[in-house]
């Protein structure tokens, strides 16, 4: 392996446990209303420009390459959980059908892409499933956050620990990961623009 991906793949994994760490206490628990959305901003924001100013982790995630952020994304399958959880009482109706669908929609794309050859139709499907895969997970944590601002305590089952880990790990990774393939997609474009004519 690598040792940039190495660094990145132990930055990760040091995160995760500190999210674990987190969600057996409860953290997120203790934070206001509007807390878990400006700790998924926070967190976000930084990963990104991690990813993008650091010298390791840039190379990193430029070695992963496309194919293996799609396949991340594939944890989204997730979704399936959340609609088993509105069943059973434990998650608002009005998260586990926006959020878990929203997820399953975005892994099954994700799985199409991963299967899709290269060139510029697949460029187009990566650009419009980041566009898409990216407004699910807002739409995700901008109703768990409205979720807890009117019904509080409703959301108490994200608090702890599984579930915990998405919005303290996966989703700022995820959302992580669409910027830099929103990027690299800008990058692309710009390299392939005619040069203006000169006078």
């Amino acid at each position: 392996m690598h040792s940039s991906a190495r660094k990145l793949f132990l930055v990760l994994a040091v995160w995760g446990l500190l999210a674990s760490l987190a969600g057996a206490c409860h953290l997120l628990a203790h934070l206001p209303p509007v807390g878990a959305p400006l700790l998924i901003a926070g967190l976000t924001l930084g990963f990104s420009v991690a990813l993008a100013r650091a010298g390791g982790l840039k190379a990193a995630a430029v070695a992963l390459g496309v194919r293996a952020i799609l396949a991340v994304h594939l944890v989204r399958f997730v979704g399936i959980y959340f609609l088993w959880l509105q069943v059973q009482g434990r998650l608002p109706v009005e998260f586990a059908q926006r959020a878990g669908w929203g997820d399953i929609v975005a892994a099954v794309g994700a799985l199409g892409l991963l299967f899709w050859h290269e060139g510029a139709g697949f460029r187009r499907g990566l650009f419009w499933w980041n566009l898409v895969a990216a407004a699910d997970l807002f739409v995700a944590v901008g109703t768990a956050g409205w979720l807890n601002l009117t019904r509080p305590g409703s959301m108490v089952e994200i608090t702890g620990l599984p579930l915990a880990l998405i919005p303290l790990w996966v989703v700022p990774v995820l959302l992580s990961s669409h910027i830099y393939l929103l990027r690299q997609h800008a990058c692309a474009h710009r390299a392939t623009e005619p040069a203006p004519a000169r006078a």
